[in-house]
C-alpha cells in the first residue's frame, strides 16, 4: 500500500511538474497532511458546507505522508484554527473531494502556507481486496472468470442493455452527484434528527400518552362514522335553508325598521318602568322561595310525563279511529237528542218526587171513560190533531222500527 501511494505520489509530482505549478504570490494557501491521498489530484475540488471554496494546487509525499496543498478562494479565506479536513467521495472509482471544516470565527486565523491535519474515513476498493485473504482472492477470481465465460457471445445484448440503462444510470449518477454536493447539509439532517429522536426518546411516557389519546380518539371518530356521515349528507339541504333564511333577512329588517323607529319611545321609558318595578320584584322573592318546592316535588311528575305522552301518542290515533267510525251513528241519532232528552228529563220529573221513605214515582192517568165523550175522533177536514210531534220530525227524519216501517 505504501508502494502504491509512493508511485502515486510520484506520479502527481512528475505530473505537476510537467503541468507548471505556477500561482500567484496572493493565493492564500494551506497544506493538508492525509494519510493517503488516493484518487486526489491537482484541480480535484475543494467545498466547505457543500460550496465550492477552491481547489487542490499540489500533491507531495513527506515521511510517508500525503501533502495536499490546497488553494483557498478570497470568500472563504483566511481559514481560523481549528479547521479540519477529510477526503470525500465524488465517485466509487474515480475522482474524490477534499472537505474542509472551518474553525470558529473567534479562533486565530490561519497563516498562509499553515498545515492542517486530514482523515481519511473512507475504504478505498483497493484497500478492501488488500485485506482478502488467498483463498478468496482465488475465488474471486474465479467467480470473474465465470462471469467472463457468461458474457462471452453475448456482448451485443450486453451493449444493448447497456444503451438502454444508460439514463437510468446517468439519473443515478445526478442523484449521487447531489448527495455529494449536499453532503454537509445531509449530516445536518442526520444530526439534527439524531438529537429529535434523544428527545422523544426522554419523553417516551409523553408521547406514549399523546398516540394513546390519538388512538382513542380515532376510535371515537370510527365509532361515529355513521352520525357523521349522516350529518354530512344533511349539511347540503341546511346550508340551503340557512341561505334562504338570510336571504330573507335584509327584507325582515326592512319590515322591522319602522317597529323599531315606533318601539324608541317606549324603550326610552324603559329605565323608570325597571324602577317602578324593583319593589315589586323584591317583594315576590317570598313567591319565588315557595315555588321551589314545588317545582322539586314536580320533578318526578315532569320525569314520567315523556313516557304518559308517548303512551298518549300511541292511544290517541287508535282513539280517533274509534270516534270516526262512530261518526255515522252519532249523525243518525242526533235528530232523535230532544226526544230523548224529553224522555229521560219526564221520567226524571216523575221519580224527583220523594217523601220519608225517599224518591217516589208518580204517574197520572189521563184517560177513562167519560173521557170517550169528550171528543168522537171525527175531525173537520184540513185539520189534523196531533198531540206531540213524532222523533225526528225536525231533521225529516222519521223513526223506523226493526222492520223498516215508520214508527209504531
Amino acid at each position: 500500500m505504501q508502494k502504491k501511494l509512493i508511485v502515486g505520489g510520484a506520479a502527481a509530482l512528475l505530473v505537476v511538474g510537467v503541468v507548471g505549478t505556477a500561482k500567484a504570490t496572493d493565493d492564500y494557501n494551506v497544506q493538508v497532511v492525509l494519510p493517503s491521498a488516493t484518487n486526489l489530484v491537482p484541480g480535484s475540488p475543494v467545498k466547505i458546507d457543500g460550496f465550492d471554496a477552491g481547489k487542490v494546487s499540489e500533491l507531495e509525499v513527506r515521511d510517508g505522508k500525503a501533502v495536499v496543498t490546497v488553494s483557498v478562494s478570497d470568500d472563504f479565506a483566511p481559514l481560523h484554527d481549528g479547521t479540519t479536513a477529510r477526503i470525500s467521495w465524488k465517485a466509487l472509482l474515480g475522482e474524490r473531494v477534499l472537505d474542509l471544516t472551518p474553525g470558529a470565527d473567534g479562533a486565530a486565523e490561519l497563516p498562509d502556507g499553515a498545515i492542517i491535519k486530514g482523515a481519511t474515513d473512507r475504504v478505498e476498493l483497493d484497500q478492501v481486496l488488500a485485506a482478502l485473504d488467498t483463498n478468496t482472492r482465488k475465488e474471486l477470481n474465479g467467480l470473474i472468470a465465470r462471469l467472463d465465460a457468461t458474457v462471452s457471445g453475448s456482448e451485443s445484448d450486453l451493449q444493448q442493455t447497456l444503451a438502454a440503462a444508460g439514463p437510468s444510470l446517468e439519473a443515478l449518477g445526478q442523484v449521487l452527484s447531489a448527495v455529494g454536493d449536499d453532503g454537509a447539509a445531509i449530516r445536518n439532517l442526520v444530526t439534527r434528527t439524531a438529537d429529535m429522536a434523544e428527545i422523544v426518546a426522554s419523553r417516551d411516557e409523553e408521547v406514549r400518552g399523546t398516540i394513546d389519546g390519538f388512538s382513542s380518539g380515532v376510535d371515537a371518530v370510527a365509532s361515529q362514522q355513521d352520525q357523521l356521515r349522516k350529518a354530512l349528507d344533511e349539511l347540503p339541504t341546511t346550508l340551503r335553508q340557512a341561505r334562504q333564511t338570510l336571504d330573507n333577512v335584509p327584507e325582515t329588517v326592512d319590515v322591522a325598521q319602522p317597529l323599531l323607529d315606533d318601539l324608541t319611545p317606549a324603550a326610552a321609558r324603559l329605565p323608570g318602568v325597571a324602577k317602578e318595578l324593583a319593589p315589586v320584584l323584591t317583594d315576590l322573592r317570598p313567591v319565588a322561595a315557595q315555588l321551589r318546592p314545588t317545582l322539586q316535588a314536580l320533578a318526578p311528575l315532569l320525569r314520567v310525563t315523556p313516557g304518559l305522552l308517548d303512551r298518549t301518542n300511541s292511544v290517541l290515533p287508535q282513539a280517533e279511529n274509534t270516534l270516526g267510525s262512530l261518526a255515522p251513528a252519532i249523525d243518525f241519532l242526533r235528530p232523535y237528542t230532544p226526544e230523548l232528552v224529553g224522555w229521560l228529563s219526564n221520567w226524571g220529573g216523575a221519580a224527583g218526587n220523594y217523601d220519608s221513605n225517599g224518591h217516589y214515582l208518580r204517574a197520572f192517568i189521563q184517560f177513562g171513560a167519560t173521557s170517550l165523550n169528550i171528543n168522537p175522533g171525527i175531525m173537520p177536514p184540513g185539520v189534523t190533531n196531533q198531540h206531540q210531534r213524532l222523533p225526528g220530525q225536525n231533521e225529516d227524519q222519521p223513526w223506523t222500527d226493526a222492520n223498516g216501517s215508520e214508527l209504531r
